[in-house]
């Protein structure tokens, strides 16, 4: 019997794998705690995606959801909330970049502009806001992408290539990837194929890549992120996702 029915929408591929990996970590694989389904939404039709876990029973059951647009998280997360409530679901979460084409707009300097940040999620609440549903709905940017909070467990960089030590790095691009990612790179995912680039290989958010780096985390690495003091939005997140 589920102790957490929990509808995760995403924008894409990236936030996809991320967020099941790190379930799948968190609950240490344990089927009896958890089960995950995964679709893809689009044109208002659900299709299934690899790679469900477990079963609807699970303890803690998560359908996660990627509507393929960063702009469509939210309203497709409201249009199907009612639905969502009616199937007996204690949460609806919404997860995108802040990193967007509506943001470079509002900042023609290509910089974090945590002004900017806080009016979009202010936006983003006010819509919450007038949902009937509104109870049950949270919303959550990667800020500025989910690769920063990749980036914030920089350990796993020396398994793609031992020369990729954050001294190497600063050397060759004066990059401190050492430093909190979220206020640090305005484009994190740019950051991290410029890193690759280091070591003869490229990284541009394909399904293969983010899986491959995924599958390297374990439940300790993300423990320490959320335990570092950086990736705020990370750790605002996970809080909602797990509930602890």
């Amino acid at each position: 019997m589920n102790k957490r029915k929990v509808a995760v929408f995403v924008e894409g591929q990236a936030e996809y794998v991320f967020v099941r990996n790190f379930l799948c970590r968190w609950y240490d694989y344990d089927s009896t705690l958890l089960g995950i389904e995964c679709f893809s939404l689009r044109s208002d039709r659900y299709n299934s995606e690899p790679y469900p876990f477990g079963d609807r029973k699970s303890v803690n059951y998560y359908q996660i959801v990627n509507v393929g647009n960063d702009r469509s998280v939210l309203s497709k997360m409201l249009k199907e909330a009612p639905r969502l409530q009616n199937a007996g679901f204690h949460q609806i979460i919404g997860l995108s970049d802040m990193y967007s084409d509506l943001y470079h707009v509002q900042t023609k300097e290509r910089c974090i502009d945590v002004a900017v940040n806080q009016k979009l999620i202010d936006e983003c609440q006010n819509s919450l806001n007038a949902s009937s549903q509104r109870d049950l709905l949270s919303y959550h940017f990667a800020i500025m992408e989910v690769e920063a909070w990749i980036l914030g467990m920089y350990q796993f960089l020396q398994q793609i290539d031992s020369s990729l030590t954050p001294q190497f790095i600063m050397s060759r691009l004066q990059i401190d990837i050492t430093a909190d990612p979220e206020i640090s790179f305005y484009h994190p995912a740019k950051v991290l194929d410029e890193i690759y680039r280091l070591a003869g290989r490229q990284y541009g958010k394909h399904l293969n890549e983010i899986a491959s780096i995924t599958s390297q985390f374990s439940k300790d690495d993300y423990a320490r992120l959320l335990a570092s003091g950086h990736c705020k939005s990370f750790n605002e997140f996970i809080k909602d996702l797990v509930a602890e």
